[in-house]
């Protein structure tokens, strides 16, 4: 049966536009906008009365079309491959040489006359549907082209200057397109949601196998199929509807496409009525809208009627296709269904259920069917990003909400300002990769601000959070308590002496400095930049410990030691990796004198999901069990009575192997030193200390970074590399001096200068200051 364009169409002053199209298909140019709308002709209707669209076409109209059809091609047309996606579309005819269609032109069919390829008869309306799919209207009225890199398949389905298209040569140019590749297909005509007669053929395809095309062509992904819904006003009806349960295949890849003005239906376009079958497939798009007219290359016009809107959502259709090729025409369709906006205003239809004939039906669906498309909508992530964690994609993988790295301050800050981990493919629930930027995703487990908060809080005796040691004897025991300000205790020791044999049993928070620690044992008075524990025991909650020392002779130590922690309730700010942490040590004292000693130890530190403090979660993991050798020396000096010293060095080599994003860091180099000197009288105490924090020296990671996929979901990978070294060494040096007036009044000052503070290059130094006074009543 004939078939009418469904459009209105307006005519404006012409106006010059001019188009430059690359090989790609891109183009761009310039235009003036056209005059302003000031009536609003009704040039045409784009459907026929019912009875009119029930009668047969004449039989010699139909029967008697003989050839085969074949794509024809120009020289300047673009290749198929040159495209990222083809959009299909079949119309009354086209001006091929027009600005906006020639850059986009991959090949034209004659399907109404195949033995003639010509297309230019009948342009008008062809012309004007193709032009909306390759430029799209701004906010000022002028045109822009496209941003897709978008090819046109044209088939011409009028006869000569005919304004009807016969329905079995429209069936048959969807099948026709499909197989040439078209994702996307525009019928911008009415009657198309009928189904084809059981009998019904064309060039001796059966209609219902060409429509069947949709959804088994293009290597099984099919077409998105868009159909205009027409302007009568009314609500869609059809005594053979496509919806029915044999043409789902169809129906489920078609979209019906109404005309809006604004967030409402524009008053001529055919709505989806209290049919649920179209409410679930109709969307809208502007029913008014810039588009090209064929009295020249260069000359717009405005169209008006849901013509137009179709061309629109297929252009939607074709950018998603383009960002994404593996989609099918199911989820493309779907998609932008699901992500269609609906107006949330109070005065919106979709807030009232006064419509149907029941007037109990919600007046959004009745007449707006899923709402107005929105390709921005539409574009952003469905559900959770994940990072993939195999080969493919449908494997899954690591969340990104779920995915940190809290890195220690023996780390520089190269993961995250290198560029190591911007554009990183994320996917979403339809396998779509996003370009995501990581580098927020790495923090540092303890801001340089906070610590010097805490450590001042820790030595300010109007804190609670100040610190106070006791120590007791009894017999061969000896006990040492540090408390805070609220009486928790927050470190213990327990000495005890068994001939030969010296053992110490201790525990303490992990972010507390140890009680076994060289400063520890030095008795310096208390410094600033000695409060707080290691990173290897920082992100720990509590931990354990014991150490043996065996004296061989007068001269010779043997010291064994172990300490174990667990993550605790206390360090909430620290990620809930499972990381855990363990040391063994052993090593040999010499004691060369009463007043010098020098004990040189080695050890191996074992992490569990960290790596010298760092810890991971999801695609950041740092890997299941870690192991860093360390080795080290400690010199203590009494030089006098009231005066004495102390130095140490630590040394850690090790590597790391992952299987999230860090596939493996190599060559890893850690340091750390230590010294101090002391000089104690009966009422004064003043001490000068150097100390440079753990620092990664050396740290080579690899990274194995998702870039994308194929079409058949594998993941695209690249290897990066990137330096976990600091690019500074932090220094701090400082100065304490402790009076004491009376029996009962202190005085202590501490000053603490701090290079490089954070183990950061061009960071700038840093003055800390701390006075305290203390009376006791």
């Amino acid at each position: 049966m004939p078939r009418k364009p469904a459009l209105w169409f307006l005519l404006l002053g012409a106006t010059s536009f001019a188009l430059t199209g690359c090989g790609g298909g891109g183009g761009g140019g310039s235009s003036s906008p056209p005059p302003p709308i000031t009536k609003t002709p009704d040039i045409g209707d784009d459907s026929i009365d019912p009875d009119q669209g029930n009668e047969p076409p004449p039989p010699d109209q139909d029967s008697d079309t003989t050839g085969t059809p074949e794509l024809h091609r120009e020289p300047n047309y673009l290749s198929k491959d040159s495209v990222s996606v083809l959009v299909g579309i079949a119309d009354s005819g086209f001006r091929t040489t027009h600005n906006s269609i020639a850059p986009y032109l991959v090949g034209t069919v004659n399907l109404a006359t195949p033995d003639n390829p010509d297309v230019s008869t009948s342009s008008w309306h062809g012309t004007a549907v193709t032009s909306v799919v390759t430029t799209e209207p701004t906010s000022d009225t002028s045109l822009v082209g496209t941003s897709t890199n978008t090819g046109l398949l044209l088939a011409k389905v009028n006869e000569e200057d005919s304004l009807y298209a016969y329905t079995r040569v429209l069936d048959y140019s969807v099948g026709f397109l499909a197989d040439e590749g078209a994702r996307v297909i525009n019928h911008s005509y009415s009657g198309r949601l009928n189904a084809p007669d059981a009998t019904a053929s064309y060039l001796d395809v059966k209609s219902i196998d060409s429509l069947q095309k949709i959804a088994t062509s293009n290597g099984g992904l099919g077409s998105v199929y868009t159909v205009a819904a027409g302007n009568d006003g009314k609500a869609i009806s059809s005594s053979n509807p496509i919806y029915q349960e044999q043409y789902r295949d169809i129906f489920e890849r078609m979209l019906i496409v109404g005309a809006s003005n604004g967030n409402q239906l524009a008053e001529y376009s055919n709505h989806p009525g209290a049919n649920k079958d179209w409410q679930s497939r109709f969307l809208t798009a502007p029913g008014e809208t810039l588009v090209a007219v064929d009295s020249a290359d260069n000359t717009y016009g405005v169209g008006r009627g849901t013509s137009f809107a179709a061309p629109q959502v297929a252009a939607y259709a074709a950018a998603i296709i383009e960002t994404w090729p593996h989609l099918d025409a199911k989820q493309v369709s779907k998609l932008l269904l699901d992500t269609a906006y609906k107006d949330p205003s109070p005065e919106s239809l979709y807030n009232s259920n006064e419509c149907g004939p029941n007037k109990d039906m919600n007046c959004g669906y009745f007449y707006l069917g899923q709402g107005k498309a929105d390709l921005d909508e539409a574009m952003r992530p469905q559900g959770e990003l994940a990072m993939p964690s195999g080969s493919t994609v449908q494997a899954g993988g690591y969340s990104l909400s779920d995915s940190t790295a809290q890195l220690s301050g023996a780390y520089g800050d190269e993961l995250a300002s290198s560029g190591v981990l911007n554009e990183v493919a994320m996917f979403d629930e339809l396998g779509r990769d996003y370009q995501v930027d990581l580098s927020p995703h790495v923090v540092s487990q303890n801001e340089r601000d906070d610590m010097t908060r805490k450590r001042m809080e820790r030595m300010a005796l109007v804190s609670g959070e100040h610190r106070d040691e006791t120590y007791s004897e009894l017999g061969g025991f000896g006990f040492m308590a540090r408390y805070n300000g609220y009486g928790e205790t927050t470190a213990a020791r327990l000495d005890a002496r068994f001939g030969r044999s010296h053992w110490s049993a201790y525990q303490y928070d992990g972010d507390e400095i140890s009680p076994m620690s060289p400063f520890a044992e030095s008795n310096i008075m208390p410094m600033l930049s000695f409060q707080g524990g290691s990173p290897l025991t920082q992100g720990l909650g509590h931990v354990s410990g014991i150490t043996s020392r065996y004296s061989i002779g007068d001269k010779v130590s043997l010291i064994a030691s172990h300490w174990a922690g667990q993550p605790g309730d206390q360090n909430a700010s620290v990620l809930d990796s499972g990381y855990q942490a363990n040391r063994s040590d052993i090593a040999m004292a010499f004691h060369f004198t009463d007043e010098l000693s020098l004990t040189i130890g080695t050890g191996i530190a074992q992490e569990d999901n960290g790596l010298l403090g760092a810890q991971g979660t999801a695609a950041f993991s740092f890997g299941e069990t870690n192991q860093i050798n360390m080795q080290n020396a400690r010199l203590n000096y009494q030089f006098a009575e009231q005066l004495s010293a102390f130095a140490f060095y630590e040394q850690g080599r090790g590597e790391m192997s992952g299987d999230g994003l860090i596939q493996n860091i190599k060559d890893i180099r850690t340091e750390e030193m230590a010294m101090g000197l002391q000089w104690e009288g009966e009422k004064h105490r003043a001490a000068l200390t150097l100390r440079q924090p753990m620092r990664i020296d050396n740290a080579n990671a690899t990274l194995s970074v998702p870039v994308g996929r194929t079409l058949d979901g594998h993941v695209l990978r690249e290897d990066r590399t990137v330096s976990l070294a600091a690019s500074g060494q932090q220094r701090d040096v400082e100065f304490g001096y402790a009076f004491m007036p009376s029996e009962s009044s202190q005085v202590q000052l501490n000053l603490l200068y701090s290079i490089q503070p954070g183990h950061n290059r061009k960071a700038s130094n840093e003055l800390a200051s701390m006075l305290n006074y203390a009376y006791q009543f």
